[in-house]
């Protein structure tokens, strides 16, 4: 052994249960010195999900009392409020197909006034206000050559890996525009002329059909149209969302993250020698006596070496 690289420490390594899902949520604009949790005001209020298309939803508070324009949070507050895709349970954005017809969960939660002591609200109870603002990711499926991410707990001597589900890259949305965007269309639902009556415009769905100038690119167009719509009709699976600190969060962290059976743990088997694995993980060796056999061809070459010595050996001793 190298002295000057002595090993520290050892451990032995125990895998999780694979089946259970577990994501693991990065928040790009966010510093990791201020999470998204009760020490900081800002625990998370709702998380959604729909699972069969991969969306993801949270919304958190915003601090109303540091670097809030009031009157902006009244006006979008208030545009969340009388939106037509919220009172009915839809959604926004991706999630909504890129559309403001209804679609079912996930409303935008708003709380109660009480806490905002700043001006711009006369004549205004606050009620209406912006307190929550909603970010948004998609779980994106695992691919040949993608990376295995594992989440690493250690209990004394054992190191504990939990296999990732999913990295999910978690960006601010503009629901709030969105519903401020769809307020004058309602008010040109009415339309009035002379010496005839008002008449109400109905919101219909629209089949879009596009025309490439090639079949790929229509097929792929028409893909996407159809992963939008079953974005738009999946419903949201709204969940509870737990604070770190908490005592059930210790718990859930136990279950999730730590082997319970130790003795019935199945033993991992390696599928490749310790050449082969040298192989996949450096620069392609190199016979220097016949540079131009590389990789697999240089391990041929060996084997047959090999073959022919244990040959002539056999041949000696008979």
């Amino acid at each position: 052994m190298d002295d000057s690289d002595p090993v520290i420490a050892s451990y032995d390594v125990y895998l999780t249960d694979s089946e259970i899902s577990r994501f693991v949520l990065q928040y790009l604009d966010r510093s990791a010195e201020l999470p998204y949790d009760e020490g900081h005001d800002q625990k998370p209020t709702s998380f959604r999900l729909k699972p069969k298309t991969g969306l993801v939803e949270v919304d958190v508070p915003i601090q109303t009392r540091v670097n809030y324009d009031v009157s902006k949070g009244l006006r979008y507050g208030d545009a969340v409020k009388r939106s037509r895709s919220a009172r009915e349970g839809g959604a926004y954005g991706l999630a909504g197909g890129f559309s403001s017809g209804t679609s079912s969960g996930g409303k935008v939660k708003m709380e109660g006034a009480g806490d905002v002591e700043m001006g711009g609200m006369e004549g205004k109870d606050g009620s209406d206000i912006l307190r929550v603002q909603t970010l948004g990711g998609r779980i994106k499926g695992p691919e040949d050559g993608d990376p295995v991410y594992m989440l690493a707990a250690f209990r004394g001597q054992n190191l504990h890996l939990s296999p990732v589900s999913a990295v999910v890259q978690m960006h601010p949305q503009l629901h709030h525009v969105d519903a401020l965007d769809e307020i004058p269309t309602k008010g040109r639902g009415k339309a009035r002329k002379e010496g005839e009556e008002e008449q109400q415009t109905e919101a219909r769905a629209i089949d879009v059909k596009v025309k490439a100038a090639e079949d790929a690119e229509a097929a792929m167009v028409a893909g996407n149209l159809e992963l939008l719509k079953k974005m738009q009709d999946e419903k949201w699976t709204s969940y509870e969302w737990v604070d770190a600190e908490t005592e059930e969060a210790w718990e859930t962290y136990e279950g999730y993250m730590i082997q319970q059976d130790m003795e019935n743990v199945p033993q991992l088997e390696a599928a490749i020698d310790s050449e082969d694995y040298l192989d996949k993980m450096s620069a392609p060796r190199i016979d220097p006596a016949r540079p131009e056999m590389t990789g697999w061809a240089m391990k041929q070459n060996r084997k047959r070496q090999k073959e022919q010595s244990g040959a002539v050996e056999n041949d000696t001793q008979g």
